[in-house]
């Protein structure tokens, strides 16, 4: 165990995908390496906006984001080309609907159910696509495809976070909302009513990488790949990738 002598705090920058797991796991983190955790969450889009106009390790030392915006750090430069460990999959998360606790919780298994559901809200929420909120980005795209904008944009809100959007639904400010699928499942007061149905499913895989050297965050990549880690992903809705 680290010492209090040589404890370090590690900074993570995390798409709101990551929120729950990432939260959970602090506190054990803590106790089995003295390291304290300070994490910051936004849309992906805000996240990898900021670091790309930063130097490697100025403002976070693991950085968990989509694979793609991942992608697009490192060719920046953006991450810690010294680190001894590659990028860790984290697994992959899915757009999805969620209801306050104890409402109705509509069918989303088809596109029929989903229009259904749409209409049937008396209130919708959604993450800013401007900001780069993931789910929000693609739930725009869909009700576009669907030709739905002009039926809900009266009854529609968008907010700054997907996060923000489960909140608010589980405080009854919204009937409906969408967002990733590791936002709703473990979110006290809301519940799950599935993923967008095919041809409008989303999947998106999502890893952890360092930005800095700093040993302690070093540590942390390790420990995100522990049992006890990959469990607690598991539970909050991420899903692993299969051999």
């Amino acid at each position: 165990m680290t010492t209090a002598a040589t404890a370090d705090d590690v900074r993570v920058f995390a798409a709101g995908a990551a929120k729950h797991a990432v939260d959970a796991l602090a506190p054990a983190f803590r106790q089995a390496t003295g390291h304290t955790l300070r994490s910051s969450y936004d849309t992906v889009g805000a996240l990898t906006s900021r670091l790309l106009q930063a130097k490697p390790g100025e403002l976070a030392d693991v950085v968990i984001l989509s694979d793609a915006a991942l992608m697009s750090l490192g060719e920046a430069g953006c991450l810690d080309p010294l680190s001894p460990q590659p990028a860790h999959s984290i697994g992959s998360v899915v757009v999805a609907g969620a209801v306050k606790q104890g409402a109705p919780v509509p069918a989303l298994s088809t596109v029929a159910a989903l229009q259904q559901a749409l209409l049937a809200a008396p209130s919708i929420a959604y993450g800013d696509p401007a900001r780069g909120a993931t789910a929000g980005t693609h739930f725009a795209k869909v009700v576009a495809a669907m030709n739905f904008n002009d039926l809900i944009k009266d009854k529609t809100t968008i907010l700054p976070f997907g996060v923000d959007v489960i909140t608010g639904v589980a405080q009854g400010r919204y009937a409906f909302g969408i967002s990733q699928s590791s936002e709703i499942k473990q979110h006290p007061g809301v519940s799950y009513a599935g993923p967008l149905p095919a041809p409008y499913g989303l999947s998106t895989g999502y890893s952890a990488a360092l930005t800095s050297g700093n040993a302690a965050a070093q540590q942390f990549l390790t420990f995100l790949k522990s049992r006890d880690s990959v469990r607690e992903f598991e539970v909050s809705g991420v899903e692993q990738k299969q051999d």
